[in-house]
């Protein structure tokens, strides 16, 4: 154990290597908050073995990992994921890192289940854990302090190398001895032994380790980010060249979930869809207007509202990290925006097909004839149920702009509870 300390420690204060930019991976350790003696030296150890076990996967890599103690973010337990991991994001821009992992000693807020002992965030290429519930006094007070620090130790590890397979685009694994396997309890930290699906990984890896747009030559000159012809060009090359992650990232969110997610945004869409599926005038206008109308308000609603939640939402707010350009920012906030324009667009299908699905149901030929003046057929049901869904979608967007900005941005950004 003395051995294995004094290797983290020396670890910690390292120089780092000048090698090729195109080789290097660098995974930041953000600290938030207070630790005791026991998680410090634990989480020493944990990074110490985290080094090696990735330096012997992919020995073609330089791995560098810089550690940065944010004494000041005290987390009141449970902490909000989200939070940190955007506290984290400002260290891992200003350091350049590749990935970032943040650690705390408080628990985490979990929404989807009854606790979480982490959470990766693929959009923002960062993680958050928390040692709260790994230390093995939790369960047994009789725990001799060196057993306690192995015992982190392996669970950090473990859920370290978990969290990093998630930002890298690895799926969940059966076996329990995978590090991928999808984590029940805490005490299946302990048999993750080795990583079935690296060569996966090793490919991600190579596309993270690559030059960043913005450390090309066309983007280092000063003053180019206060252009907006440039910037906008920043962005369209940032769509195509990371495409396939930005779609991984949307991917993990599941967007196809907002209208079960999202109460607010539901309630108020379903609530002024039966107020207006009740009104003899909705009927009438509703299926007068020409299709092609039609379909142009439900795409103008459906822009509109996704705009509007995006700004309501705080997700396209100004920073100063937008004083340069960053790859990775621009990454998660097309990831974000996309994410929303489906997940609007899915609640606008479901709208859909309750009005169409109500109004075949429960609303005779006879009634609809009176309201409308009209002998109905399909494209005037299709045309009111798109009349009706798009004036619903403007309702729940109402009603989501009131959804707590927190659990909103925790939707958005974070890929799973671990």
């Amino acid at each position: 154990m003395a051995d294995e300390l004094q290797g983290a420690l020396a670890l910690e204060t390292q120089t780092p290597v000048q090698t090729d930019r195109e080789l290097t991976v660098e995974v930041g350790w953000v600290l938030a908050g207070a630790f005791d003696e026991i998680d410090r030296r634990a989480l020493a150890l944990a990074r110490a073995r985290l080094a090696q076990l990735l330096t012997a996967w992919f020995p073609e890599f330089c791995w560098r990992f810089p550690v940065v103690w944010r004494r000041e973010l005290r987390p009141i337990s449970p902490v909000e994921p989200i939070e940190l991991l955007e506290a984290a994001t400002d260290e891992r821009d200003h350091g350049r890192w590749d990935f970032v992992l943040v650690v705390t000693a408080a628990a985490l807020k979990s929404h989807y289940k009854p606790f979480a002992l982490g959470a990766p965030s693929s959009a923002l290429d960062a993680a958050v854990l928390s040692t709260q519930r790994l230390d093995p006094i939790v369960e047994d007070e009789q725990v001799e302090e060196r057993e306690r620090i192995e015992t982190i130790a392996r669970r950090v590890t473990a859920l370290a190398v978990h969290l990093l397979g998630h930002l890298n685009g690895l799926a969940h694994q059966d076996d329990p001895s995978d590090f991928m396997y999808d984590l029940k309890t805490v005490a299946d930290l302990d048999g993750m032994r080795y990583l079935q699906d690296r060569a996966r990984m090793e490919k991600a890896l190579r596309e993270v380790a690559a030059e960043r747009l913005e450390e090309t030559a066309a983007y280092r000159q000063p003053g180019l980010v206060h252009k907006w012809g440039v910037r906008l060009g920043f962005g369209l090359r940032v769509l195509w060249r990371e495409r396939r992650n930005i779609w991984e990232a949307v991917r993990e969110v599941e967007p196809w979930l907002f209208p079960m997610r999202f109460s607010r945004l539901t309630t108020a869409a379903f609530s002024a869809l039966l107020f207006l599926l009740m009104t003899a005038e909705v009927w009438e206008l509703g299926m007068q207007q020409p299709p092609l109308r039609v379909a142009l308000l439900a795409l103008l609603a459906l822009a509109g509202t996704s705009f509007y939640l995006l700004q309501r939402q705080h997700l396209l707010r100004q920073h100063r990290w937008e004083m340069r350009f960053s790859e990775q920012r621009t990454v998660a906030a097309i990831a974000a925006s996309v994410a929303v324009v489906l997940g609007m667009a899915t609640t606008y299908v479901f709208l859909f097909g309750m009005v169409l699905l109500i109004s075949k149901l429960l609303f005779t030929l006879r009634l609809v004839t009176g309201w409308t003046a009209l002998a109905p057929t399909w494209q005037h049901y299709l045309t009111f149920a798109g009349f009706v869904a798009t004036l619903g979608l403007v309702a729940g967007a109402l009603g989501a702009s009131f959804e707590q900005g927190v659990y909103f941005r925790h939707v958005l950004l974070i890929d799973e509870e671990t």
